[in-house]
């Protein structure tokens, strides 16, 4: 027995149903009832044709058809080959040509059994291929033909076609194409066979022949079938996923920056693959995008952040308070794990900063808040301060009761007895200006404070206490 490679698949064109284990068909040859075989399929996609019979080096007609769940054969279905007498696969040729002209006539050698066509000197519109296959002692194929539109790159959307049903032309719809497919709509098809006929037209009114193909529609619903999905070559992670009409998410936080290929496998009730595709998708750095609307406020964030690549907008952690003095130390860090409170000090504007896994830990003077919150100014023994700017400086001021801070934002958070209710405390920002590496070691004096300047402060200016709204020198 000899099988026709042509034929993989078969069942699919003759009306076989998804899901059916058994299916039956027939097929003879050359309009010879003798040459009729039987068999079934037995959920298969591919049959073996015995040609062993037939005369060789002759074109021959092959005559198949179907036996639907019903009991009922499906249309009859032919196709035309030729029947070499060496049959030498790797050393088979073919060739073309467009719209009846002979001096557009080619020759190629098949991949795989598909052959490339240049239809780069073609003008847009529909023309006809015709085609032919040779073996190695020069036997040729009978010619075939088929039709396509060659549309503009602008005029691809532009394309429509329209399609009936079973020489029924009340069935008749149109619908646009979109990179040469459309879809058809088959809600109201009964079970059983049925023929498709349809043919497309270009912006001009132009129309394709009309073609005709065959399909089984059979009651399968949605809820019998699944999917298996993995993503690269991950197919031994692959998962399963009943479909109910709702949408599948896919946990995509582990991939790396960059291109990955999605693959989906349909399934039937029975576990066979009913289709396959592949889509590719990227991934992009996650980020967080903070607004900042002044020069200085405080923030925090449901995610580790990391600082160090935006290098224009600065965060920091309240390290430290100077009682003598009532500074608020503020330490510049890099990485902010998640519910950090911070004060940002950059130009007004929107930043995007990526996220990154943080395994810092600070002890943090502020609090952040991920959800909004009412503030009392004394809490559990601690006074509660605000960031505001007052009098053309930036300074933290104690909460009055009923202060509502939003989500995303931080406030000071000190032990009373050390801030002995101040109503406000200066910020003095522990770092260098810019260009200068670090403060304790570009001064002779330890401990240097600077303000939001970046001018370092004399011993006076860091001296000067604000209490109950006065200056106060502490000496």
């Amino acid at each position: 027995m000899r099988r026709l490679a042509w034929f993989i698949a078969l069942l699919a064109l003759t009306g076989s149903a998804r899901g059916q284990t058994d299916f039956s068909y027939r097929y003879w040859f050359d309009n010879t009832p003798a040459t009729l075989q039987t068999g079934t399929a037995d959920g298969e996609t591919e049959i073996e044709i015995d040609v062993s019979l037939l005369a060789k080096g002759s074109v021959h007609a092959l005559h198949l058809q179907g036996l639907d769940a019903r009991n009922q054969w499906s249309p009859v279905r032919t196709t035309y080959f030729f029947l070499a007498k060496t049959i030498s696969p790797g050393g088979v040729v073919s060739r073309y040509w467009y719209d009846n002209d002979l001096t557009t006539l080619k020759m190629t050698s098949p991949i795989n059994g598909l052959i490339d066509l240049d239809i780069s000197s073609l003008a847009v519109g529909i023309h006809a291929v015709h085609y032919q296959m040779f073996n190695t002692v020069g036997e040729a194929s009978p010619v075939q033909t088929a039709y396509f539109f060659l549309a503009k790159e602008s005029d691809t959307e532009s394309v429509t076609a329209r399609y009936w049903y079973d020489n029924d032309e009340a069935t008749l719809q149109t619908a646009p194409t979109t990179n040469g497919l459309f879809d058809l709509d088959i809600s109201h098809m009964d079970i059983g066979i049925h023929a498709v006929h349809y043919q497309t037209f270009n912006a001009a009114g132009d129309a394709s022949p009309v073609r005709t193909t065959f399909f089984y529609m059979d009651e399968l619903q949605l809820a019998t079938l699944s999917c298996r999905i993995w993503i690269d070559d991950e197919a031994d992670e692959a998962q399963t996923f009943d479909l109910t009409g709702e949408d599948i998410e896919i946990e995509a936080e582990d991939l790396s920056v960059g291109m990955h290929d999605l693959h989906v496998i349909l399934l039937d009730e029975y576990g066979l693959q009913l289709a396959e595709a592949t889509a590719t998708f990227e991934v992009k750095e996650p980020t967080v995008v903070i607004s900042l609307n002044s020069l200085i406020e405080t923030f925090c964030s449901g995610k580790d952040l990391d600082f160090s690549r935006v290098p224009e907008l600065r965060a920091y952690t309240a390290t430290g308070f100077r009682k003598q003095n009532g500074d608020v130390m503020l330490s510049r860090i890099y990485d902010a794990p998640a519910g950090e409170g911070l004060v940002l000090k950059g130009e007004p504007g929107t930043y995007e900063v990526p996220v990154r896994k943080s395994y810092s830990y600070y002890a943090n003077l502020l609090v952040g808040t991920t959800e909004s919150i009412v503030l009392t100014h004394t809490s559990d023994g601690y006074d509660n301060y605000l960031l505001s700017l007052r009098d053309g400086d930036y300074g933290f001021f104690l909460a009055e009761d009923g202060n509502t801070l939003e989500a995303g934002k931080a406030y000071l958070h000190i032990p009373s007895e050390k801030v002995a209710g101040a109503q406000s405390l200066r910020i003095a920002f522990d770092e260098a200006p810019d260009g200068v590496e670090s403060p304790l070691e570009e001064t002779e004096e330890k401990g240097a404070i600077y303000n939001l300047a970046g001018q370092r402060l004399s011993k006076m200016q860091r001296g000067i206490n604000i209490v109950n709204g006065k200056k106060v020198a502490v000496k």
